[in-house]
């Protein structure tokens, strides 16, 4: 327990010192802290401070003309970087907290149902994937299309660049080197994966991190720019969303004792789409026309099923 006690600490460290920026003193970070933990004194958070620096490269400085601690994000990157990094380490507590906590393998079903899906064939792939984003070298493999199953798929080579999760299922994102341009492919599609010689070059990395902010999901044309989208959601279903928002971007506009507007800046695709036909009648796109007149569509074919 020692081991999680550590990380849940180091992480509470993290949240007090992240934006936005109170600067909270030593003795301020200690006293919350032992709100929730036991022995902490300022030695026991600074040398936290060091230990995350050194372990996850997570740097905590001093301002001393605030008179207090802040989290140091040089860059957009460095923050994006981080926030996935931080996501990673609560997956961990939670996953050590239910180990250590489980006392038998027969009696973990009485407590907990995880979300899986055992047919799900590409995850063999992401340790070989893992390599070539580490070592900065290209891969290759045969892409076969769902709606193709006949096709026996085309050989790529690809520099690859961000491993993407999405409803359980992971994507490559990567530069397609014979088509010249950035390319998607769902890892249960690959075949023949195989890590070449050949070093990825520099000029195309990292692009399709900084597309994807504005996005919902695996589709992300280049072209698109993120437009202004108006949600009205039934009061009764918009807790659910507040509480687990659709989009980093989501903020509350308007509250009204029967609906409530929320608003997202994100661009226009296929996922965000699914997402709104998942609420049914309880959301109204408000803004922008074209998104409303598309669902208005895709509402009308849907009914035409049915009666």
């Amino acid at each position: 327990m020692d081991q999680i006690q550590t990380l849940r600490r180091r992480l509470h460290i993290i949240r007090m010192v992240d934006r936005p920026f109170l600067y909270p003193s030593l003795k301020k970070l200690v006293a919350q802290l032992s709100e929730d933990f036991d022995a902490v004194s300022e030695r026991t958070v600074e040398r936290d401070i060091r230990a995350i620096g050194a372990v996850y490269q997570i740097y905590i400085r001093n301002d001393r003309r605030k008179g207090g601690y802040y989290l140091d994000l040089p860059t957009d990157e460095d923050v994006a970087d981080f926030e996935q990094f931080v996501q990673l380490l609560e997956r961990r507590e939670r996953l050590e907290f239910l180990t250590s906590s489980v006392a038998s393998i027969r009696g973990i079903g009485r407590y907990l149902q995880l979300e899986h899906n055992t047919q799900f064939t590409g995850n063999g792939h992401l340790p070989l994937l893992w390599q070539a984003l580490q070592t900065g070298r290209c891969v290759e493999f045969v892409y076969r299309k769902f709606e193709k199953e006949a096709d026996e798929g085309k050989l790529r080579r690809v520099e690859p660049d961000l491993l993407l999760e999405y409803r359980n299922r992971f994507y490559l994102d990567c530069f397609d080197l014979e088509a010249n341009r950035p390319r998607t492919f769902g890892l249960d599609r690959l075949h023949g994966l195989t890590l070449t010689d050949q070093p990825i070059s520099t000029a195309h990395t990292g692009q399709r991190r900084t597309d994807r902010r504005h996005a919902i999901g695996v589709t992300c044309p280049p072209d698109l720019e993120p437009q202004r989208v108006i949600l009205r959601f039934q009061t009764s279903e918009a807790n659910y969303v507040r509480s687990l928002p659709l989009h980093s971007s989501q903020r509350l506009i308007q509250e009204t004792p029967d609906f409530v507007d929320l608003e997202l800046t994100v661009i226009l695709n296929h996922e965000l789409e699914r997402e709104i036909l998942a609420f049914g009648e309880l959301v109204e796109v408000m803004e922008p026309a074209e998104l409303r007149e598309k669902m208005a569509a895709r509402v009308e074919m849907m009914t035409k099923k049915y009666f």
